[in-house]
């Protein structure tokens, strides 16, 4: 069970990399990335689908500790970063991965893959990073606002 929290941090991270390749490929290889939108639209299906798993995983099991944590000395203001599982967290990052993935799904299925598809899917990987970083965030977010 240690080792299911041993790779939780993949949850967070796993579609906001994906998403990240994506944009770095489409911003060298344009054309070509536009012409591979399904591939595309797989791999980044597939990273959010790992993060759902992971979430439901977590959830199912009930666990909870700290993932990482971080001290950031910036400007002499020092930040504290860190990724905290708790139940709240773990079922509020199922449903929002869940939610995500149907909507990338359905875009799959549903809209046609003009220019700017790769890069609706891509932002759409970095959404759902994002989010799901803020899920788990302990208290950097919570503090600056």
């Amino acid at each position: 069970m240690s080792s299911l929290l041993d790779i939780a941090w993949l949850i967070p991270l796993a579609p906001f990399i994906g998403a990240f390749a994506i944009w770095l490929l489409l911003i060298s290889f344009n054309r070509t990335m536009n012409r591979l939108s399904k591939p595309v639209s797989y791999f980044l299906i597939t990273c959010v689908a790992v993060s759902t798993g992971l979430s439901f995983a977590l959830f199912e099991k009930n666990l909870s500790g700290q993932l990482f944590d971080l001290d950031l000395n910036i400007a002499s203001k020092t930040f504290h970063f860190g990724l905290y599982v708790d139940s709240l967290a773990s079922i509020t990052s199922t449903i929002c991965s869940s939610i995500i993935l149907v909507i990338m799904i359905l875009s799959y299925y549903l809209l046609n893959r003009n220019k700017g598809y790769v890069l609706y899917f891509s932002c759409l990987g970095a959404l759902c990073g994002s989010l799901l970083s803020f899920i788990f965030s302990g208290s950097l977010f919570h503090r600056l606002f």
